[in-house]
């Protein structure tokens, strides 16, 4: 085991912290503070098990989700382009930058404190980028957590599916995250993407695997994120030309293996 993804050991499942606001971002002081109790849960197993790091979800900005999926619902009718689409997303955008600074002063709190939890346990925090526009975080912010003073024990995890479908969605570009922040990265999920379904077996030409080989730093741990719907034959031809694709930049992924979530 080389990684734990919060909230592992999961008392408190992932989408009970979700629906009730349990999260580090939260405004309310009781919500986040059962949002860092449930990351600490998570950095005491890493640490139980002799694995390094622990993948963080750094929240969400509170906004109506409705706005992003309703944006979601027109890019699967073929609308993605189109000026209800761009205006869609425009609102989506707004309403994010005018509520993301509030979140934000709770996230960097939050982090502050697991960090100084973290680093005594010898475990460090990959703050994992998202799926969704309206969660935590987007390239600047990863940046300003990147730099809050807490050295090495708070780095970057990338997802790959996640920097794509963004990417598709028209917010910003995958070599974006891979160009800032390859040099802060922890570790990688790997996993492929059509359109916007993201967590595929990687043989479906949705992720410039090229790309994501010039910039994986060779010391970055490595999990393929696939969904149980894949069926094995495809995991077993995913494995093999990721480790072609990868193998010039150090250990090859395996299938599963290395995370528990």
């Amino acid at each position: 085991i080389t990684s734990v993804h919060e909230p592992c050991p999961a008392d408190v499942s992932a989408g009970t912290l979700k629906a009730r606001n349990w999260l580090v971002s939260a405004l309310d002081e009781e919500d986040r503070q059962r949002g860092v109790a449930a990351i600490k849960r998570s950095v005491d197993l890493a640490h139980e098990l002799g694995a390094g790091a622990v993948i963080v979800h750094p929240g969400r900005v509170d906004i109506d989700p409705k706005l992003e999926f309703h944006l979601l619902t027109l890019y699967r009718q073929g609308k993605a382009g189109t000026s209800e689409y761009i205006a869609a997303r425009e609102r989506l955008r707004a309403a994010r930058a005018a509520q993301a600074g509030a979140n934000m002063r709770s996230v960097r709190r939050s982090l502050l404190e697991l960090a100084e939890y973290a680093v005594a346990r010898g475990v460090c925090l990959g703050l994992e980028n998202r799926y969704h526009f309206f969660e935590i975080p987007v390239p600047d912010e990863v940046d300003e957590l990147l730099h809050l003073g807490c050295g090495d024990t708070i780095g970057y995890w990338h997802d790959v599916g996640h920097a794509v479908v963004l990417e598709n969605l028209g917010f910003g570009s995958h070599e974006e995250w891979l160009r800032r922040f390859a040099g802060q990265m922890v570790g990688i999920h790997l996993h492929d993407v059509v359109g916007i379904d993201d967590h595929r077996a990687a043989d479906q030409d949705g992720v410039d695997w090229s790309l994501v080989a010039r910039y994986l730093p060779p010391g970055a741990l490595r999990t393929c994120e696939f969904q149980p719907s894949n069926p094995p034959e495809e995991v077993r031809a995913a494995l093999e030309r990721l480790r072609l694709t990868l193998q010039s930049t150090g250990p090859t992924p395996a299938a599963g293996a290395g995370e528990r979530e």
